[in-house]
C-alpha cells in the first residue's frame, strides 16, 4: 500500500477516479437503452435467422447481369468423404485439389466463351499499349547496353591480361631456347675449329672434316702473279716489322745533321711564310703599351 503525504496529490487521485466511474455509469446507461443489457445485467442478445427478410435484401442488391460480365463458374469435384479427410492433412494433395478445380474451371469457362463466339487467344498483329512510356523504356534500353558494354570490356581487359601473362612466359621460353641454341652452336663451332668434331656435326656447318687427298698435280702459279710476287714481294711476317732490333738501333747511316739538327727558333730569326715576326707574349705587350704612354 502506498500512503501519500500531499493532499493535494490525493485530491487529483480522487477527481480521477470519479471520472472514471461516471463514463462507465454513461456505458451502463446506453446498453440499457440500445437493449443490449437488462437492468439485472443479463444479455438479451437474440440470433433470429430471418430467411425471407434476407432474400428480400438479396434480391435488393443483387444485379442480373450477362455471364461475360462476371464469368464465375462453380465446380464441384464430389470428393469422397474418406479421401476428404487425407486431404485436410495434406497440403500437397489440398494443392493438387485446387489445381484440379481450377483446371476444370478453366476448361468450362474456354468453351463457353467459344460458344458465345468470344475468342480467347490475341491475334499476331495484337498491339499492346505499353505500360510505360517510350521515353522510359529508351532509358531503360541505354541502361542495359550500357551495361553489356561495360561487361564486354572488362571481360576484354580481363582476355587482355590473361595474354600478355601468356605472352611473357612465351617469350621467356623463346629467349632461353634462343641462348641455349646459341651457346650449342658456339660450342660447335670450336669443337670444328679444334678438329674434334664428328662429321655429322660438322654437316650443320657444310665443312668437310676429312683430310682432302691430292691427286698429285701441282696447281700452276699465273705469270701476272709471279711478276707481282717479285716486284712487292710475298709471304714474310708481317707484324712488328717496324720494331727497333740491335742491329737497326746501332745503325746511325741515315741519320744527317743538317736535317735532324735545326736552329732554336726566336722571335728574330723566325721567319715565316710572307715574312711576319712572331707575335710578343701577352705581358710584353702589355709593357710595350705602357711605355708608349709614358712617352
Amino acid at each position: 500500500m502506498i500512503v501519500l503525504e500531499n493532499p493535494l496529490l490525493e485530491d487529483t487521485i480522487e477527481d480521477d477516479n470519479d471520472s472514471d466511474n461516471s463514463v462507465e455509469e454513461m456505458e451502463i446507461a446506453g446498453a440499457l437503452k440500445s437493449g443490449k443489457i437488462s437492468e439485472q445485467g443479463i444479455k438479451t442478445i437474440s440470433h433470429v435467422n430471418n430467411v425471407a427478410k434476407l432474400k428480400e435484401r438479396l434480391e435488393a442488391i443483387q444485379k442480373k447481369l450477362p455471364w461475360i460480365e462476371s464469368m464465375d463458374v462453380t465446380v464441384d469435384l464430389k470428393v469422397p468423404a474418406e479421401e476428404m479427410k487425407s486431404v485436410i492433412n495434406d497440403n500437397f494433395k489440398q494443392e493438387m485439389l485446387f489445381y484440379k478445380q481450377s483446371q476444370i474451371g478453366a476448361q468450362q469457362s474456354i468453351a463457353r466463351l467459344k460458344s458465345l463466339g468470344i475468342s480467347t487467344q490475341r491475334p499476331e498483329d495484337f498491339f499492346a499499349e505499353m505500360v510505360k512510356s517510350d521515353e522510359h523504356m529508351k532509358r531503360v534500353k541505354e541502361k542495359l547496353i550500357s551495361k553489356q558494354l561495360t561487361m564486354e570490356r572488362t571481360e576484354k581487359v580481363t582476355k587482355m591480361r590473361k595474354m600478355k601473362k601468356l605472352g611473357k612466359k612465351v617469350q621467356q621460353e623463346v629467349l632461353k631456347k634462343r641462348a641455349e641454341d646459341k651457346k650449342q652452336m658456339l660450342e660447335n663451332v670450336k669443337k670444328i675449329r679444334k678438329g674434334k668434331a664428328d662429321q655429322e656435326e660438322a654437316d650443320n656447318f657444310e665443312i668437310n672434316t676429312e683430310p682432302e687427298t691430292s691427286t698429285g698435280k701441282k696447281k700452276e702459279i699465273n705469270r701476272k702473279r709471279k711478276a707481282k710476287d717479285s716486284k712487292y714481294g710475298f709471304g714474310g711476317k708481317k707484324k712488328l716489322a717496324k720494331k727497333n732490333t740491335q742491329d737497326s738501333y746501332k745503325d746511325v747511316s741515315s741519320f744527317s745533321s743538317r736535317v735532324h739538327s735545326k736552329p732554336k727558333r726566336s722571335a728574330k730569326n723566325d721567319k715565316r711564310k710572307g715574312g711576319k715576326p712572331q707575335r710578343p707574349g701577352k705581358i710584353k705587350r702589355a709593357n710595350m703599351k705602357n711605355k708608349a704612354k709614358s712617352k
